[in-house]
Order: C-alpha cells, then structure tokens, then sequence
C-alpha cells in the first residue's frame, strides 16, 4: 500500500515537472518568436540592408494595401534611408542651384522616430547643393553602427556622428579626391568591416579607423566611384575581403590592409559614365553593372576572376539601368531603365533579355518570395508577383511627389520612403 501511495507520489511529481517543462518550452517559444519577429522587422543600418543583399529580412508579402502612417519633410538630397534601434536617418541640404558661397548652403543629417516620424535631432555643415541633372544635395545614404552614425558628403566631409544625440564623435575629409566636373560628387555609403569604415574614394578606396577617424589605408589617385563598397561570403576567399566597384576596375581588397586579395583584368576598353550599382553574388558568381557597356559576370578561380560574359542588353545609351536596385528570382535578374523606360527580365546565365515590359518608369525594386515592390521615379508604389515570364500587377499607389532615385526600405509591414526634394513618408502594408 506505501509502495503503491510511493509511485502515485513519484508520477504526480513526474507530472508536475513535465507540466513545468511544457509551460517552459511554450514560453521559450513565444520569446523567440518575438525576437525572431523584432529580427525581420528590427534593422535596415546599411544602404546595402541588414545583409548587405539589398534583401529585406521578410519570407512572406501578402499585403493588399498601403495606409500612411506618418509623413514628414527633410532636405533636397539624392541619399536613401536607414533604421536602426526605432530611429530613421537620412540627409539633405538647404542649398539652391545659384549658391556659391559654401557657408550658406548646408548638409543636414536627420535622425526621425520610427514610429512617428519626428525630429529627433539634426547635424549640419556648411556644403553646396551641387545639382547636376538631379536636384542636388547629399548622394551617400548614413551608416549606422554600434551606436554611432557615420556619413559622407557630396564633395567630401566625413563624418562620424553619436546615434541617439547627434553630437560629433570624429570628422575627417576627403575633398583631396574630390571628383572634377562633369561627375556627380561622391555618393557611395561607408560600409564598416571589422575596425575600419571604407568609402570608395579614390582609386582604391580610403579606410578609416572607425572609432578614431585616422587613416588606415588610403588610394593614390583620384578616380571616380559611386558604387557603395561590399563585404564579400566568408568562403569566397576564408578571409575577410571587400569588392569594391569605380568607374575603371573592380577591386577585392583586404579590408584591414587594402591590399589586392584577387585579379580581374577589365575587358571594357573605356570607362564607364557612372558605375553606381555595388556588385552583387548570385550562384558563386559576381556580377558588374556598368553604366556604359551593360552587364557582365565574373567567375572566381582561386584569386583570378575572368568575365564569363559581357551583355549589352541593358546598354547606354540605349537604356540606362546605372544607379538603382534589381532583384533576382529563379535564375532572372529584374531592372528597371531610365532609358527607354521599363521593365526587364535577363538570364542570370546567360545576361540575355528574357522579356521586356515598357509600361513601368524607372525606380528601384525589393523582392520578398516571390513578389516584387517597385517604387517609380514618379513616386508610385507597385507591387505584384513575378513570373518567368511577366510580372503581374496587383497593386499601384501615388505615395510621393516629386523625383524618387532613393531606393524603399522594408522593414516587416512597414515601408518607408523619401523623394529627392525632401518628402518622406512610412506606410503600413497589409
């Protein structure tokens, strides 16, 4: 009989616990599921996204809708967004187009709520607007890391900046390779691996120090890039390593040195106009927009690249696909032109045209799954989903006015955007 009472004793216990268990794991599972949700719609620090893919976090896209949450007005600038810990960051400049006195036009770094769209604060330094067939203002989107802002003008100022206050950590410069007339001032967004911030200034990049400012490594010459620097997988080379992309070579470099970790010999005999678009990986292979002879693809064999193909598809001057953001789905990359505008679809394989739509304007794409938003110069949000064969359409709303080159962020249901003369606006997608 106290044997049997014992048993009953031990099984009710055994019960408790694995009630206890139960209630544990469950409660494991809630937390990481916020968490797993805090992830997909915490952070966009970098121009390039939290992956440096140009890939919002999301799996899934079933909106049916756009509501505005909040709008707001900054200054005239080129640059896009970032978010990071509930604040948004972007720039603009005060400036007109008959300012020759650098004391009265000025940047200004903005750093807005999130969630309301007000001012947090503001930092500003004396910089001409600089418009040249754009309506001028910054071009470089901020970064933002370990709790502090770093950014780059259009004729230079560096800056590194404290995230919550705005208050100046560090400055440094860059106006000794300051791009002449007829180019578009720098417009890359620094990109920080391990203890350096790396810009793509000069023939070879600059690194600076990212908590002091002090030079690290720097170029020779003055050469022209607006491409924004990308760290590469770690197993393309077992190491560390940056591509960096200007308008006559493509660079690997050591981030922590700025010494050549691979060989490309260019192919292209002359350089390009504006090779903005940082070089993306699709299967192993990287892949070089530039802005004056189309598109090629380079494969990697130990540290020599060869160009596999050179496709003119998407060529100046017949179209022009030179600083905005593709996608890629099954084997298919996706762009918009400006010139000749319109939609189209090439082979990753081959960098042969697939099809062509010409009813879309130009702009910058996002892709989740199997659907793709597009944000037009005009200020129009479209959405739909994409097929090998066309992309079918299922929703278009006016949500800005004025020139829209700055590429949307993403960030879980929330979508946010700026136009050019300063309009910005985050809406709730569902």
């Amino acid at each position: 009989m106290a044997q049997t009472k014992q048993t009953e004793k031990i099984a009710h216990i055994e019960k408790g616990m694995k009630m206890k268990i139960l209630k544990w794991c469950c409660f494991v599972i809630i937390i990481s599921g916020l968490f797993a949700g805090s992830s997909l719609a915490a952070d966009w620090p970098h121009y390039l996204g939290p992956n440096f893919d140009l890939k919002p976090l999301a799996k899934e896209f079933n909106a049916n809708s756009g509501t505005v949450v909040w709008e707001t007005t900054v200054k005239t600038g080129m640059g896009s967004l970032t978010i990071a810990n509930g604040l948004v960051y972007t720039m603009g400049n005060n400036g007109t187009p008959k300012d020759e006195d650098k004391t009265k036009a000025k940047d200004f770094v903005y750093c807005l709520d999130a969630k309301s769209g007000d001012e947090k604060w503001t930092f500003d330094y004396s910089c001409l607007l600089e418009p040249r067939l754009h309506p001028g203002g910054p071009s470089s989107t901020p970064t933002i890391h370990e709790g502090k802002v770093y950014t780059l003008s259009k004729l230079g100022h560096i800056f590194c900046l404290n995230a919550r206050t705005g208050k100046k950590i560090w400055e440094a410069s860059a106006v000794h390779y300051k791009p002449n007339k007829p180019w578009w001032g720098f417009a890359a967004s620094p990109t920080i691996i391990g203890d350096v911030v790396i810009y793509n200034v000069g023939d070879r990049g600059l690194a600076l120090n990212k908590d002091t400012g002090e030079i690290v490594w720097k170029s020779d010459n003055n050469v022209v890039g607006y491409s924004t620097a990308k760290p590469l997988p770690s197993d393309m080379f077992n190491r560390p390593a940056v591509a960096l992309f200007t308008n006559e070579d493509f660079l690997v470099l050591d981030p922590a040195t700025g010494q050549s970790l691979a060989t490309y010999t260019k192919t292209w005999k002359e350089k390009s106009n504006c090779n903005a678009i940082t070089p993306y990986i699709y299967k192993g292979h990287i892949y070089l927009n530039h802005s004056a002879h189309g598109m090629s693809r380079l494969s990697l064999d130990g540290d020599t690249f060869t160009q596999d193909w050179l496709s003119e598809d998407a060529k100046y001057p017949n179209e022009w696909f030179a600083f905005n953001t593709h996608v890629i789905y099954k084997n298919y990359i996706y762009f918009l032109t400006n010139k000749g505008s319109g939609l189209s679809c090439v082979n990753a394989e081959t960098g042969k045209r697939k099809w062509f739509n010409d009813k879309y304007d130009f702009g910058n794409l996002l892709r989740v799954g199997n659907k793709m938003i597009m944000l037009s110069e005009k200020g129009e949000l479209i959405w739909g989903e994409l097929g090998e064969m066309a992309f079918e359409e299922t929703h278009r709303q006016k949500i800005l006015d004025g020139l829209c080159w700055s590429k949307p962020i993403l960030l879980g249901n929330l979508l946010y955007a700026r136009s050019a003369e300063g309009s910005v606006v985050c809406l709730k997608l569902e």
